[in-house]
């Protein structure tokens, strides 16, 4: 009946008919097959009999499979890329090496499956091997890059956040609480992150020093002009490429700008031992002393300065988290 026929492919119901094709083959191969009753309903019956084989040759495609292979490489890359870069690197450092023995296990898995099935001479043994190595690069990539991203832009931010604010800081002088006046020394604010001075502080370009490796490291004295005697030198502007080598010379950041009297701590590690060897030259130079020299990125608004450095950060984890994964070529013909 039509109702048992749709009930199962179209192909078996088809194949139904393979004894009239035969019969209709038989007959359609004399000379004057033509001539008889019935030829063009034999024609029609071969016709649907080459139909039926072709179906049979063809493979069906497992949908499944195709979705896994697009997206689950990408997934990887930006959960491993997101574990690498952001706070939880910074505030659980072992929680995510957890994360990446756990990713590290599952790669190996899948290269252990994909032996396996190999061994065994199944048909999927090649689309597990794709699978398998799409899973590994995704993790290595978004691991390094994400690292990479972190030391580089993230951390300082994160660091940043977490240091100490002071406000209305004398760079030069301070009162104690007997009410005797001593140099402001560099050791009271060495957990500072940003600095807020009073209306006083200038950068005095007048003995800036610079250091050469490769490029010009510039140093130049945040002050207090007004302080006349037991003045300190801890304070100290910093900026690359910003000045003369052999000349007086500072015009890094912010120094000319009368609404600048803020400071943004150096966090570079590997900028900041050519910056102290910048400051023992201007302390020769200029016959001054920097007991404990801080280097600060002298600037207006430090906290606009910090969200637009986290801002930069965004914007290159959305430039790195492109979908490239997902365009890798698939073994459609594995499935």
């Amino acid at each position: 009946s039509l109702a048992s026929a749709l009930s199962i492919p179209p192909w078996e119901y088809i194949a139904s008919f393979e004894p009239f094709v035969i019969n209709a083959a038989n007959r359609a191969s004399s000379p004057d097959a033509a001539m008889r009753y019935g030829a063009l309903m034999d024609h029609r019956l071969l016709a649907c009999a080459a139909e039926a084989a072709a179906l049979k040759g063809r493979r069906r495609m497992n949908v499944a499979p195709v979705i896994m292979g697009l997206f689950l490489p990408w997934l990887l890359f930006l959960g491993m890329y997101a574990a690498s870069n952001f706070y939880l690197h910074y505030a659980a450092p072992i929680t995510t090496l957890l994360i990446l023995v756990g990713a590290t296990l599952l790669c190996v898995s899948l290269w252990s499956s994909a032996v396996k099935t190999r061994k065994e001479g199944l048909e999927d043994s090649f689309y597990r091997f794709y699978l398998a190595a799409a899973m590994t690069v995704a993790l290595l990539a978004g691991w390094l890059i994400g690292d990479m991203c972190f030391w580089e832009l993230m951390q300082p931010c994160y660091e940043i956040e977490h240091l100490a604010t002071y406000t209305n800081v004398n760079p030069s002088s301070e009162r104690q609480a007997s009410g005797e006046i001593v140099p402001t020394r560099g050791r009271r604010y060495q957990d500072a992150g940003k600095i807020y001075f009073d209306h006083t502080a200038v950068v005095d370009v007048s003995r800036a020093m610079s250091f050469k490796m490769g490029d010009l490291y510039c140093v130049a004295p945040i002050i207090d002009p007004g302080c006349a005697k037991n003045c300190g030198m801890d304070f100290w502007a910093v900026g690359v490429n910003c000045c003369e080598e052999d000349t007086v010379d500072f015009r890094c950041g912010e120094y000319n700008s009368t609404h600048a009297k803020s400071g943004l701590r150096l966090m570079s590690e590997s900028q900041r031992k050519y910056f102290r060897l910048a400051v023992l030259q201007a302390e020769g130079a200029h016959e001054v002393v920097s007991t404990h020299p801080l280097f600060f990125h002298f600037m207006q608004d430090p906290v606009a300065e910090v969200k637009g450095g986290s801002d930069m950060a965004m914007a290159s984890t959305s430039l790195r988290c492109s979908p490239l994964l997902p365009a890798v070529p698939l073994p459609l013909d594995s499935l």
